[in-house]
């Protein structure tokens, strides 16, 4: 999987949780490493903060939905405390496939990724 997340503490809380369902993944601290990630390497799945600097979870999205690749198809799924309805319309919109609400547990992660993989 590959995650992309600015604040450490919800990065380290996230990588624990894929960690201890064996999940393996790449980590990006912003958007624009994000899409270098993904543009070097192959994933099942992006998780992406959509409060970032610089390039945010939306613009990633976008970005990815514009790729002529086959990875413009891949599940994105914001992880974001801005899960109010207009906002996940815009997350939609952007071809985020899901919105998972900060704080989320364990069982959600797990439920979502088997949602899309």
């Amino acid at each position: 999987f590959l995650i992309a997340e600015d604040n450490p503490i919800n990065l380290i809380v996230v990588t624990r949780m894929l960690g201890s369902l064996g999940y393996a993944y790449d980590a990006a601290e912003n958007g624009e490493d994000c899409l270098k990630f993904l543009s070097e390497n192959d994933y099942d799945l992006v998780l992406t903060d959509i409060s970032m600097p610089g390039m945010n979870g939306i613009e990633v999205a976008t970005h990815i939905r514009a790729r002529s690749d086959a990875k413009k198809d891949i599940p994105i799924v914001a992880m974001t405390a801005n899960s109010e309805l207009a906002d996940s319309m815009q997350f939609k919109a952007a071809g985020i496939n899901e919105v998972m609400a900060k704080p989320f547990t364990k069982s959600d992660l797990e439920r979502c990724i088997g949602n899309w993989t």
